[in-house]
């Protein structure tokens, strides 16, 4: 567990203890990201660079069906602080130009885990562990939204279809989401 991921989950209580209500944790995630002041600009950047062999058609979702390691993997990794051997990615499908599925996995090793409760419990946050690191897995990855807006130039937006944590026999947690997204 780095320090980027304390620093990161400090950070996020402080500010809306996790809570999703009003946009506060999605809008507080899309601050977060693009404060990344070099790396914001270069995933952006590589993402224009792509852009043009799928503009004819305004296919977006098979920009991101081609290139979603990348893409996804440098946005949860440099951007945010998941760790690159905790995170899998699978199963991408583009069914549409603009309709777009990926299976996020993130493996929660112990000491993340012990940082999350540190938090909870240092502000009184009353929630359980699990709510906490579902929300912080989704939210990251909706809070890709913007960017992928200034690439498209329209609306387009992530939503979770399931979501489910499995505790582990050594205490650790794993979270495995299927997000959709798609041109609003």
């Amino acid at each position: 567990m780095s320090q980027r991921f304390r620093k990161f989950v400090e950070r996020v209580a402080k500010d809306n203890e996790f809570k999703p209500l009003k946009n506060k944790l999605l809008n507080y995630l899309q601050k977060e990201s693009e404060n990344k002041f070099k790396n914001y600009p270069r995933l952006l950047e590589l993402m224009q660079s792509y852009w043009p062999k799928y503009k004819d058609g305004s296919r977006i979702s098979y920009l991101l069906k081609d290139h979603y390691e990348e893409i996804f993997n440098f946005y949860l990794n440099t951007l945010f602080p998941f760790r690159k051997r905790g995170l899998t990615l699978s199963h991408p499908e583009a069914p549409t130009p603009v309709d777009f599925k990926l299976i996020y996995n993130y493996h929660y090793n112990l000491a993340e885990i012990d940082v999350i409760k540190e938090t909870i419990n240092t502000l009184n946050i009353e929630t359980k562990v699990e709510s906490i690191l579902k929300r912080l897995l989704i939210f990251a990855v909706s809070s890709f939204s913007p960017m992928i807006q200034q690439i498209f130039k329209r609306p387009f937006a992530f939503q979770f279809s399931s979501i489910d944590a499995s505790l582990l026999n050594n205490g650790e947690w794993e979270v495995n989401a299927i997000i959709s997204a798609r041109e609003q």
